[in-house]
């Protein structure tokens, strides 16, 4: 009984190590096709909003965050790939609040609301 009960706490250390709880938290570049889809997937959950919280651009990439109950999800999209009417700086330090305000993805990244 207790070798099952240690052969399975050790296969299932093993499986989260393996296999990360998400995937989408690896994700370092997103296309706007791929955020448009990510949101019309989650468009039903009841936790989410429907929209991303835009954080700032820096010389190469527009930054969003977005959250999902206790997932947080980082969206890096190229500059090149998306135009922001209202484009603000990308400031990396704790210090600074979370965003600048949000967009809806299903509206070609209108901004909605400041934050």
């Amino acid at each position: 009984m207790q070798t099952k009960f240690i052969l399975t706490i050790l296969l299932f250390t093993l499986a989260q190590l393996a296999y990360p709880q998400s995937a989408l938290e690896r994700k370092k570049s997103w296309t706007v096709s791929e955020v448009k889809v990510w949101a019309e997937k989650n468009r039903s959950n009841a936790t989410w909003h429907s929209l991303l919280l835009y954080q700032g651009s820096d010389t190469s990439t527009h930054h969003f965050i977005s959250r999902i109950m206790d997932e947080w999800i980082w969206f890096a999209i190229k500059r090149a790939d998306l135009i922001l009417t209202d484009e603000r700086p990308y400031k990396k330090t704790s210090s600074v609040r979370l965003g600048y305000y949000y967009v809806d993805p299903a509206e070609d990244f209108a901004k909605i609301k400041d934050y």
